[in-house]
């Protein structure tokens, strides 16, 4: 899949869960993504945010289907939110003077560790013929 044919399929897939997404679908698109936020904080962070929001829908479909494509579930893709109320926790209930207690490092070593996991998942090989989520894209 091209970088065009990339971003045209996730935002014709907008909030579309189903299916499975091969690489270069999520890689081109993450790409893009990247490069339109890049460009648009130059300008306006109030814009970036508006882009970001946007385009949080296609980014999260686009990454379910592309862990159906390695035969897991998607919820893989919201794994590190897990830990990511333990950081908040340890920010908001310890110490004011210093919100950097056990339960922050414990959330933040989480969501670093979780992310790892999604990256490498996103960028492993997709199942050959079809799986439980359907048929290969690149067959």
């Amino acid at each position: 899949m091209t970088f065009g044919e990339s971003i045209s399929t996730c935002f014709s897939k907008y909030v579309d869960f189903s299916g499975r997404a091969q690489r270069s679908e999520f890689w081109w698109f993450a790409l893009f993504l990247a490069i339109v936020d890049i460009a648009l904080s130059l300008f306006s962070e109030a814009l970036s945010g508006l882009w970001n929001l946007g385009t949080l829908l296609p980014y999260a479909a686009v990454a379910w289907r592309r862990l159906h494509d390695t035969n897991r579930t998607g919820l893989w893709t919201l794994a590190p939110l897990i830990p990511l109320i333990l950081l908040l926790i340890g920010m908001f209930a310890g110490d004011p003077l210093n919100p950097t207690g056990p339960l922050f490092w414990l959330g933040l070593a989480g969501v670093v560790i979780l992310s790892i996991v999604n990256i490498v998942f996103w960028a492993s090989r997709g199942t050959v013929g079809p799986n439980q989520y359907g048929e290969d894209p690149l067959g």
